[in-house]
Formats: structure tokens, C-alpha cells, sequence
């Protein structure tokens, strides 16, 4: 009878410690073993990226070539900022591409919602005359071109011998956020 109680002992130890070491493999050994694993590739990629860098002086002139073109593509968004008068900027930019298209600019003037210190945008009235054809091709000269502009609404008045007039509304960048 004791070698049947000691076997069902010895049985029950064995169960129990089985137990046990799969909770501690589950909970601890598993989990830390993935974070080991996870630690190694981190560090791998630093050091991989690490020698790239070091090893290429080319890699840095890339970065500063980026940076470079990401300050230029702000100061195209941003460029009424960097004159002194952003009106007159804009009528000496919108100037040019008249000259260019053919149509006149009758008049030039800014919003009063322009000047609110909170606004992003600085917002402009411009009066032109001339032909259809002439107009759209103003149009596309400043949606293509190299200054940012944005324009919120065109309004068409039927002129005289092909002369129309177009009423519209521009606007600009004053900061990216």
C-alpha cells in the first residue's frame, strides 16, 4: 500500500512541476526570448544603417539635397511672405502673365478677411478684360505655375466684339502650418 500511495506521490510531483515549468516557459521564457529576438534585429538595422551612413558621403549629400528642395517647395507656397508689399508682389507676378497671355488686368484688390491676423490666406479681387481663349490660357499659366495660387471662384460678364470681363477671386499662402 505505501509503494501505491509513494508512485501516486512521486506521479502528483512530477504533474505539479510539469505545471510549473510550462507557466515560467509561457509567462517569462517565451516573451523574453521574442523581446531578445526583437532587441538583436533592432540592433542589426542600426548597425547596418549605421556603416551605410558612414560608409557613403553621398547618403548625407542626399539628405541635404531633400531638405533643400523641401525648403524650396515652402518658399514656393509661402513666397508673398518674402516680399515686402505681398499686393504688389502679386500684381507684378499676375503682371507678367498678362503680358504673356494677352488680357488685361482692369483692377487688383485685397479682401478685408485677408488682413485678420488669424487667417492662413491672403485673399485678392482681380477685374480682367479680354477674349475667352486669352483668359483660359491666364487661367492655366497660373494654376501651372511656379508660385502658388489658388483660385476660389471666376465670374464671367458677357462684353462687347469678344471682350469679356472676368471677376476673380485669388488666394495665397500667407504660412504653412
Amino acid at each position: 500500500m505505501k509503494e501505491i500511495i509513494k508512485g501516486k506521490w512521486i506521479f502528483w510531483a512530477l504533474f505539479s512541476y510539469f505545471i510549473i515549468f510550462s507557466f515560467f516557459y509561457v509567462f517569462v521564457l517565451i516573451p523574453q526570448k521574442n523581446f531578445i529576438l526583437k532587441s538583436k534585429t533592432d540592433k542589426e538595422l542600426l548597425e547596418y544603417n549605421y556603416l551605410k551612413i558612414k560608409g557613403s558621403p553621398k547618403f548625407v549629400n542626399n539628405i541635404l539635397n531633400t531638405v533643400a528642395i523641401a525648403e524650396d517647395k515652402i518658399k514656393k507656397f509661402e513666397w508673398l511672405n518674402y516680399e515686402d508689399d505681398p499686393n504688389f508682389a502679386l500684381y507684378q507676378y499676375l503682371e507678367n502673365i498678362s503680358k504673356n497671355t494677352g488680357v488685361e488686368i482692369i483692377s487688383l484688390s485685397e479682401e478685408e478677411k485677408s488682413k485678420e491676423k488669424e487667417s492662413l490666406y491672403y485673399f485678392w479681387n482681380l477685374k480682367l478684360m479680354g477674349d475667352y481663349s486669352k483668359f483660359l490660357s491666364f487661367i492655366h499659366n497660373i494654376e501651372t505655375g511656379e508660385k502658388y495660387l489658388k483660385i476660389e471662384e471666376i465670374e464671367l460678364i458677357k462684353g462687347e466684339e469678344g471682350k469679356n470681363f472676368y471677376n476673380i477671386k485669388i488666394a495665397g499662402i500667407k504660412e504653412v502650418k
